[in-house]
């Protein structure tokens, strides 16, 4: 148990940032597996919704995987290089995908 202010403080902005921490890393679970979902269920047009965010029925869809890759490094959650090179990843899955399905 934390005994000084300062060491109570600590604590309190440890598990504020913890859970700032775990919400944007659980959406960006959800939008990584509706992808791959959609990249192995072979269906390009699903996969470009997830990726691109485009909008479905008049609404914005929840997964939105190259713009949450680009705010888990904004917020130093995630290293701008590892978020740039999943993107890449995720880019190329498509292009395969959308070649393959011709």
């Amino acid at each position: 148990m934390p005994i000084t202010q300062s060491a109570k403080k600590a604590s309190r902005q440890s598990l504020k940032r913890k859970s700032r921490n775990d919400y944007f890393k659980a959406i960006y679970r959800e939008s990584r597996v509706a992808f791959e979902k959609a990249i192995k269920a072979w269906d390009l047009e699903s996969a470009k919704k997830v990726f691109f965010n485009e909008k479905k029925d008049g609404k914005t869809t929840k997964a939105w995987l190259q713009s949450i890759l680009d705010k888990l490094a904004k917020k130093y959650i995630m290293n701008e290089n590892t978020a740039s090179r999943r993107k890449s990843r995720y880019n190329k899955m498509l292009k395969t995908l959308a070649l393959s399905s011709k």
